[in-house]
């Protein structure tokens, strides 16, 4: 394939973009790394992570470089993946120290004021979209490796994220419920060092959610 063109724009404003240009200038690697980004942020089958103008200020080629390049995904990868994926949703200018998305959710919520409605999904659902992610990047490659060889032999998405549920395609919500002893908050205000504390009761720890967003907390029945 010498050149691939693209129509862009409807009705007087439609025109045709060179996209083998723009591939060359950028060079292969880079080229396949902003595809990446694009599908891992959310194109037409997979969920919208924040903006495309995050996914590609937030330094794609050093955590993409190797994603869905082969069928399966290593847990390297994966963890490359998330890691790219938490700058994308914390911001070109987030200080963030957070590796995953369960740790951008604690930082979340224990340093803003937004409510559990605004914090980013859990590192559980977004590993689902990033093996969707990955399954469609290495099928996309498959694709334009062999565009003029033998017809490629593709897996079923069923085998890339997506479940069948009465005749539609659906993503995998790759919920993780939450322990038993997570669900008990003791929400007291003291040290907890009674029985008197709900969670030193029932012979369980507290934790951050058991008393809110309060600093410091003079609990000692956290560790």
């Amino acid at each position: 394939m010498k050149e691939i063109w693209q129509q862009y724009g409807t009705g007087e404003k439609r025109r045709m973009l060179p996209l083998h240009q723009a591939i060359s200038r950028l060079g292969t690697p880079l080229a396949k790394t902003m595809i990446k980004a694009h599908i891992l942020t959310g194109d037409d089958c997979m969920s919208k992570v924040e903006t495309k103008h995050a996914a590609s200020t937030s330094d794609p080629v050093q955590f993409l470089m190797n994603f869905g390049e082969t069928e399966t995904l290593s847990e390297q990868d994966e963890a490359l993946a998330e890691k790219y994926l938490v700058r994308v949703w914390a911001g070109a200018r987030s200080t963030t120290t957070a590796e995953t998305f369960d740790h951008l959710r604690l930082e979340n919520y224990t340093s803003a004021s937004a409510g559990l409605d605004c914090l980013p999904p859990t590192s559980s659902v977004i590993k689902g979209n990033i093996r969707r992610g990955a399954f469609l990047i290495h099928r996309a490659c498959k694709l334009l490796i062999n565009t003029d060889g033998p017809e490629t032999r593709l897996a079923p998405v069923t085998h890339g994220g997506w479940e069948e549920h009465l005749g539609m395609l659906l993503p995998t919500k790759c919920l993780k419920p939450l322990p038993r002893s997570l669900l008990i908050l003791c929400k007291c205000t003291g040290k907890c060092d009674t029985r008197r504390c709900p969670s030193r009761a029932a012979g369980v720890l507290c934790i951050t959610f058991c008393h809110g967003k309060v600093d410091n907390s003079p609990c000692e029945n956290l560790t």
